[in-house]
């Protein structure tokens, strides 16, 4: 009987390779769509990555399709939370920016979502972060942006992502002289430097690399990851002890890039299945050959060591969680509308109206005295406003809305 027995164990090894699961666990996803959601809109890196991911995971998934749906915003916390709270049967995974962990480490409200208890399956790569200007711009060190006056403009993608809130901490870490306009998020931040509506952004080396390589940006930090040829590296420029522990908690966060999760408690076997389809997929020729093309890079992570990283970033001291919650925590006092198109202007320019964010119409009352007026990168009076002018408005909203800056182009 127990010779039978190990015969028989023998047998089913032989047919259900480790990490696939058992028989009943990868029949399960036959004939049945897995619906895998990415936490910010379509056409960035996340959004490559999470087609790429799921065209290869299908190969090794035979009669299984996946559905890649985009679900934005608050900084991708909508996206995350969707995931968390769908059912634990393996049918919903997706992918979501690292800033979360910071977001989930202070606290933020509106999380409904622990991050430590994911079923996590993967990770496409590691993504130092790059600090980038215009290839043609004159700036080519990060302490460049301490040069007082007005404020260098930096993009950044929603209040919350990973490039918001690294880009306050590395302002803080520095001590520059930068002003975040939230609503450029990945390529449109590199557009908006072509344009000259922007100086610089800071975003993952996957994101930039394009950018730089085709002539059209310069790098001039990298925070994380192994050195690049002729850009600086982060860690040996802060000599704050506060800057110091800004720096190394971004540093911490390069490992881990692109990940791939569902939510807690996805059957152990299922698991296996999804985790061994993504280990194939990102091991496979294809997606590696894909990947070059497109110039984004490929570190692998898969299952429990993505796990094991993920809870690792939890692991920080009160001391810098009390740094990271006052930097991230900080009010804007103002809100920021990038890009707005003057609607209308009074004769006096005392009068604008702009759409905001959401596109409702916003009549504000410009102080000839309080609020600072720049067109074309030149100081310039309220009477200088025109309508069909785009600028970027910071306003207080309130009773006249007044702008505290309108930089227009």
């Amino acid at each position: 009987m127990r010779a039978r027995t190990g015969l028989l164990a023998a047998a089913m090894a032989a047919a259900f390779p480790a990490g696939l699961g058992a028989a009943e666990d990868a029949g399960f996803f036959k004939g049945k769509t897995i619906t895998y959601i990415v936490a910010t809109t379509n056409g960035g890196g996340y959004d490559f990555y999470a087609r790429m991911v799921t065209r290869h995971m299908a190969r090794f998934m035979p009669g299984t399709s996946f559905a890649v749906v985009n679900r934005p915003g608050a900084g991708h916390v909508v996206g995350t939370n969707l995931i968390y709270a769908s059912k634990p049967n393996g049918l919903t995974i997706g992918t979501f920016n690292t800033g979360l962990i910071y977001a989930q480490l202070i606290g933020r409200p509106g999380i409904k979502f622990d991050l430590r208890n994911m079923s996590w399956i993967g990770k496409a790569a590691s993504d130092p972060r790059m600090v980038v200007t215009g290839a043609t711009l004159p700036y080519k060190s990060i302490l460049d942006f301490r040069k007082p006056g007005t404020p260098f403009r930096f993009g950044a993608s929603g209040i919350g992502s990973a490039a918001y809130s690294e880009t306050i901490m590395l302002t803080r870490a520095f001590d520059l002289n930068v002003r975040i306009i939230p609503g450029y998020g990945g390529t449109h931040s590199q557009l908006a430097i072509l344009r000259g509506e922007l100086i610089g952004m800071m975003g993952g080396e996957s994101s930039v690399q394009s950018f730089v390589k085709g002539g059209k940006g310069r790098a001039i930090l990298q925070i994380g990851g192994k050195p690049e040829p002729g850009v600086p590296q982060a860690r040996a420029l802060p000599t704050t002890a506060e800057g110091k522990a800004l720096i190394a908690l971004i540093s911490s966060q390069a490992e881990l890039a692109r990940f791939t999760a569902g939510p807690p408690k996805i059957p152990p076997a299922r698991l296996a299945v999804l985790r061994g389809a993504y280990k194939k997929a990102l091991e496979s020729k294809e997606f590696n050959e894909q990947a070059s093309k497109a110039d984004k890079p490929v570190d692998p992570g898969f299952g429990e060591n993505v796990e094991e990283v993920v809870k690792a970033a939890f692991d920080q001291t009160p001391a810098t969680i009390a740094l990271l919650k006052d930097v991230l925590e900080r009010k804007p006092d103002a809100t920021t509308v990038p890009g707005a198109k003057l609607a209308f202007v009074s004769e006096d320019g005392r009068i604008i109206r702009f759409a905001d964010g959401a596109g409702k119409t916003v009549e504000a009352k410009v102080s000839g005295a309080r609020t600072k007026i720049e067109i074309a990168d030149k100081p310039a009076s309220r009477k200088g406003l025109k309508a069909d002018m785009t600028c970027d408005i910071a306003y207080v909203p309130g009773k006249n809305n007044e702008p505290k800056t309108i930089d227009c182009r």
